[in-house]
């Protein structure tokens, strides 16, 4: 007996833990909301597991500061893990990461505000 695509997905991220991060627990939302979707419009098992995991990447957070970076990384991780990110992608996305990661990282501590002239030192 073959199981389904929610089967096998339910039972890679039921664990509490994984589900314990919002982010993760976001983007398995998506995923499962847009199978049953496509399953109850008639779509075969494998088509409707294709469209689900193209939503749960949808649901990933942006790469726009250091915690969302952090969700990022673990809904990738995840999905690499249950299968819903291929192995080829998850390298890209975690790559991706990396790159905003280590732009954050030398980003300015201060900002100075728009129109105000730079400091020159003393000569």
């Amino acid at each position: 007996m073959s199981m389904s695509a929610l089967s096998l997905f339910e039972s890679g991220s039921a664990s509490g833990k994984a589900n314990a991060n919002p982010a993760i627990a976001q983007c398995c939302h998506a995923w499962k909301i847009r199978y049953k979707t496509e399953m109850s419009n008639g779509e075969e098992d494998v088509c409707a597991a294709r469209f689900a995991d193209a939503s749960y990447r949808a649901a990933m957070p942006p790469l726009v500061d250091f915690e969302s970076i952090r969700d990022f990384i673990a809904c990738t991780a995840h999905g690499m893990l249950i299968e819903t990110i291929q192995h080829q992608d998850g390298t890209r996305l975690l790559y991706a990461a990396q790159v905003a990661l280590s732009t954050l990282r030398r980003q300015p501590r201060e900002t100075r505000r728009p129109g105000r002239p730079k400091c020159l030192p003393n000569k």
